[in-house]
């Protein structure tokens, strides 16, 4: 059983990978954008069209599609202060809590995220600057993207549950 689930583990971190990717070709793109609106507005006294808009909707994109990635690489901050002085057992049972305390409160952030990339589409949500443009693709990019990192906790809840047992190996510097 472990030695599936840990296949099944370390696909869905190449599917959170690949999303990490898109978002670090989105971050390059916008490197570029930027470049060619400083370029153009500089030279030619004519800025890139939509530069901004197109920079905004992009940061959204970067943030939510790399999230499930840093916490599968165990990339966000922990805080072991308190806990590191703790039975290793209690450690366990603290690290798995806390680990589906953050599925939970994801799954959360993607029912609301899902309503209202819905509502937007429906509305047909524009944002209006120099070019218009959709707003329920940014929006539905952040369901997403709270998706991804609420299965990537749940997956690591169950993970660790069995490198508590002793059937895996831990992760980084779990417990």
């Amino acid at each position: 059983m472990p030695e599936s689930f840990e296949r099944l583990y370390r696909g869905y971190g190449r599917l959170v990978t690949g999303f990490a990717i898109l978002a670090g070709l989105i971050t390059f793109a916008i490197m570029w954008l930027i470049d060619a609106n400083a370029l153009t507005r500089k030279f030619l006294n004519a800025p890139v069209q939509g530069s901004f808009e197109l920079t905004e909707a992009g940061l959204v994109l970067i943030v939510f599609l790399s999230l499930a990635f840093t916490q599968y690489r165990r990339g966000h901050i922990r805080v072991t202060l308190l806990t590191r002085h703790l039975p290793t057992g209690i450690q366990h049972g603290l690290y798995i809590l806390v680990l589906l305390v953050g599925a939970l409160f994801f799954a959360w952030c993607t029912y609301a995220a899902y309503g209202n990339a819905v509502r937007s589409f429906e509305l047909n949500e524009q944002e209006w600057g120099v070019i218009q443009l959709p707003i329920w693709p940014v929006k539905s990019a952040i369901a997403l993207g709270t998706a991804l990192i609420a299965l990537q906790y749940l997956l690591d809840a169950i993970r660790h549950f069995f490198v508590a047992s002793g059937s895996l190996p831990p992760v980084g510097d779990e417990p």
